[in-house]
């Protein structure tokens, strides 16, 4: 007869707990968490499907919708779970999350024992610095000063390639949680990239920053991933910052904003936080045109050339010098010059010349025998004079104007 009611008792159970839900729990999720999740969590179950439901988790490991609900905060009171993500099923080995003391005092008048108890709330976690951002993972050292925010598919090794400035081991170091072989790493945690003593600054994907910037500009480190090269405006990205804000207080559009720093995303995730972003680009060329050799006295226009484009100056041969800003990004700096008879750059052509960057050039002729120029970003090796395609007209013995 005992036989046969301990074959009933497990068969009731195994009728009121649906099979399908009945699975190891897991030490370390195996699926993205939620923000929030608690620190103290020691096992986890995972979404697996579409019909796993928070009841289907409350009646599988015996926990109470509060508790669920405390240790799981992003499902809401609705209690709502993302498909393929690991919740938390049970704290602190599922011990209570509290301290008790108990005290025991004596009279002489009386034999009996007075005992108190006195229970009070478990500390929060002192792993982060004060300042840092939440949540974390438990043993993060305390001087930390530099975070980063891990996403889905991030290892420990990709965070220290990203950064450049401190080795897997040095991570691993001050996220000891992670384990040694880095399947600790949570997705929706901070974790600290940067302590006293050590640069946190990312590396930039240009290379090292050079002394003589390709484009006239010396850029602020560190700045957001793969940042366009021609930016010349930048604003740093405070920590909770999105792409919207950072564009409206810039006075830029949001579609620039994302053409100026495409690894943002269009939803904006990739936004690093304690970086530089681009709010502006300069021109591919900049330039004032005047009317003395020199490059002094008065000025006859202002002229800017977008990337890829080239611009006709009509000069009425009263041009007589160039004064080329340093900033710009014609590829080395090269500038080309077209001399032409007739305004908007028509009639004969009387060849090139050629200019740098951030260089006072004085015009052929000082303006005397041209009406136009036709000015682009061009080497003289590539041009067809110098490669014998092309020919330019006859020299004026007079001036034009």
């Amino acid at each position: 007869m005992r036989t046969l009611a301990i074959f009933f008792i497990g068969a009731a159970v195994a009728a009121h707990v649906s099979p399908s839900h009945l699975r190891p729990r897991d030490p370390k999720p195996k699926g993205p968490v939620d923000p929030g999740i608690s620190p103290y969590c020691t096992y986890y179950d995972e979404a697996y499907d579409k019909s796993y439901t928070c009841d289907d988790l409350l009646s599988a490991w015996v926990i109470s919708k509060q508790d669920f609900e405390s240790w799981n905060p992003a499902v809401g009171s609705d209690c709502k779970l993302v498909l393929g993500h690991s919740y938390c099923v049970e704290v602190n080995h599922g011990n209570p999350l509290s301290t008790t003391t108990t005290t025991t005092t004596s009279t002489t008048t009386k034999t009996t024992t007075k005992t108190t108890t006195t229970t009070t709330a478990a500390p929060k976690p002192t792993s982060s610095a004060p300042s840092g951002p939440s949540p974390t993972q438990d043993g993060l050292v305390h001087d930390c000063k530099a975070y980063y925010f891990v996403k889905a598919g991030d290892t420990c090794d990709k965070i220290s390639q990203m950064y450049g400035t401190f080795s897997t081991a040095q991570f691993i170091e001050w996220n000891p949680a992670v384990g040694s072989s880095c399947t600790g790493l949570w997705a929706g945690y901070y974790y600290c990239v940067g302590v006293p003593g050590t640069p946190t600054s990312r590396t930039s994907t240009a290379g090292p920053t050079s002394t003589k910037p390709a484009n006239g500009v010396t850029t602020p480190q560190p700045t957001q991933p793969n940042m366009v090269q021609d930016c010349d405006q930048f604003v740093y990205v405070q920590p909770g910052d999105q792409c919207g804000t950072v564009a409206s207080r810039a006075g830029v559009s949001l579609s620039d904003f994302l053409q100026w720093n495409p690894s943002t995303g269009k939803d904006c995730s990739g936004l690093w936080a304690n970086a530089y972003a681009c709010v502006g680009v300069i021109p591919a060329i900049a330039l004032s045109a005047r009317y003395h050799a020199d490059c002094t006295g008065a000025t006859h226009s202002t002229e800017h050339f977008n990337p890829g484009t080239g611009h006709c100056v009509n000069t009425a041969c009263q041009v007589a010098s160039l004064d080329i800003a340093a900033k710009g990004t014609c590829p080395d700096g090269n500038v080309r010059i077209s001399y032409w008879e007739q305004p908007d750059c028509t009639g004969s052509w009387f060849g090139y010349g050629y200019a740098s960057r951030g260089q006072c050039r004085t015009l052929w002729s000082e303006g005397w025998k041209f009406k136009s120029l036709y000015i682009t970003c061009a080497s003289k090796e590539s041009d067809c004079v110098s490669q014998n395609s092309c020919t330019i007209s006859p020299i004026p013995n007079n001036n034009v104007c």
